[in-house]
């Protein structure tokens, strides 16, 4: 490698001093004839410079802006879908909590009568006669006449009777449907009660008898067990008899399982 002198250093750089100076003048002076293209040439240049990196800039910042959305998105999608799981999976916890509820009233009940364990398989909205289908029948031993029960205390309450049997399924009138007749016992006293559907019914006892709201409706027609309690009492003094209005102490529409007893 050839080392240069500190003399010829200098000149040198003298020399690209003057080289430098040259061009800066001829510059100057070409701008000064041309009438300033050159300086417009130099604008021109450094526009375009700077808009094409201002376009880099704005792309490469919109490629990142549009990755985070995408990103953002497909990771709601993920916890929507997780949501769904989570929620399918407590619908599930709840539904099999609240058959092992129904099921265990059951046993209860077949402690004290035979029969079998039936699952309600349509319904008992749906009908305006006051009628559901239970997933049990004759090649269950199911018969027309055998009482369906509910509850778990007791015997149970009476919510209806086998009408109509098939060889799986049967078929079930509510003991309170529409336009059917009963008779029952309120406070000892024996009264007929009429069907109003939805598991309400209706009697007149007079005024002279005292009655109170949830007292216990029981019938001889099956065996003495209860069939409803009082929801309502409409009383007029004007009138010698009062109204009783009675109600299933139960919900018929929550209602997943019975127990058919002979």
């Amino acid at each position: 490698m050839m080392i240069l002198s500190p003399r010829n250093e200098k000149k040198r750089t003298r020399r690209l001093l003057i080289i430098a100076t040259g061009v800066v003048v001829l510059a100057l002076a070409f701008d000064w004839v041309s009438g300033g293209t050159l300086r417009g040439l130099v604008r021109f240049m450094s526009t375009v410079a700077w808009s094409s990196s201002s376009r880099m800039l704005s792309s490469v910042a919109w490629s990142g802006l549009f990755s985070n959305v995408r990103a953002l998105r497909a990771e709601n999608e993920a916890l929507k879908q997780e949501i769904s799981r989570l929620q399918v999976q407590t619908a599930s916890y709840e539904s099999l909590a609240e058959e092992n509820t129904a099921l265990r009233e059951i046993v209860h009940l077949a402690e004290g009568s035979a029969g079998l364990t039936a699952p309600i398989v349509s319904s008992t909205r749906s009908s305006p006669y006051g009628t559901f289908m239970v997933g049990a029948g004759s090649a269950e031993g199911v018969v027309e006449g055998n009482i369906v029960v509910v509850g778990e205390r007791g015997s149970g309450i009476v919510i209806g009777e086998v009408d109509d049997v098939h060889e799986h399924v049967s078929l079930v009138t509510e003991v309170f449907a529409p336009g059917t007749s009963i008779e029952g016992s309120l406070r000892g006293i024996p009264t007929t009660f009429e069907g109003q559907g939805g598991g309400n019914a209706r009697t007149k006892i007079s005024q002279e008898l005292e009655v109170e709201v949830g007292d216990t409706v029981t019938s001889p027609a099956f065996g003495g067990r209860l069939v409803g309690v009082v929801g309502a009492i409409a009383s007029d003094p004007t009138n010698a008899y009062q109204s009783v209005y009675i109600r299933t102490p139960v919900n018929l529409s929550e209602l997943r399982f019975v127990y058919v007893i002979p």
